[in-house]
């Protein structure tokens, strides 16, 4: 997984005008893209952005990822994240998406966090949309209702694959782009512009990119 960048100062009123801002309690948003290691994907580092988000706004989050995960703790708290309000799960038990969703639902069910965010991208095969995925994402969805939380789903697809469910309200992909010496930032800085895959809403969803910059020693 490629370090998580350091979000810089947003351009425009961040309450008004960050992704993190749009997603609100009680949906469940999935955050897709192709793997990430060596290409522009920003999945992890989107993630990583709403659990400063919601930290900032005074919550717990939790991060479920199989054992031996990409989530990687000096990165996180070199992007501003405060551990101790982070709760990170490793899953081990196979089926995987029985044990990823199975954690969140208990998580979910204590009614004390704002966000739970699941890596489902190793459980791709098992995540297609079947009905054990459209049970999970009901119940998970029920809990988030419930106690005012978020559910992130990160996976692992190309732009044209569905998501994961008709209960995905949001799929965003989001993806970084090194800015040029000559603009706003400085050395190794990018922007991640978010594209809306989906929308159930209906609503305008247009959202300004997320400055970052990447951890000391990235170089892409």
């Amino acid at each position: 997984m490629p370090a998580a960048l350091r979000l810089l100062a947003p351009v425009l009123d961040p309450t008004r005008d960050r992704l993190a801002a749009r997603l609100l309690p009680g949906r469940i948003v999935e955050l897709s893209g192709l793997p990430e290691g060596g290409g522009s994907t920003a999945r992890t580092t989107t993630a990583v952005s709403l659990v400063r988000y919601v930290q900032a706004s005074g919550d717990t989050s939790a991060w479920i990822q199989p054992r031996g995960g990409p989530l990687f703790t000096p990165d996180l708290q070199d992007a501003g994240i405060d551990l101790d309000a982070l709760v990170v799960v490793h899953v081990g038990t196979a089926p995987l998406l029985h044990g990823l969703c199975k954690a969140a639902e208990l998580l979910l069910r204590s009614g004390a966090l704002g966000l739970v965010v699941v890596d489902l991208t190793d459980a791709a095969v098992e995540a297609r949309g079947g009905p054990a995925m459209t049970a999970w994402l009901g119940r998970m969805l029920g809990l988030a209702r419930q106690h005012d939380s978020r559910i992130v789903l990160l996976t692992e697809k190309p732009t044209h694959a569905d998501s994961l469910g008709t209960l995905v309200s949001v799929r965003i992909e989001s993806q970084r782009h090194r800015v040029h010496a000559q603009s706003w930032g400085p050395e190794g800085a990018f922007t991640v512009e978010h594209h809306v895959i989906k929308n159930k809403s209906g609503a305008p969803f247009d959202v300004v990119p997320d400055r970052h910059r990447a951890p000391d020693g990235l170089g892409a």
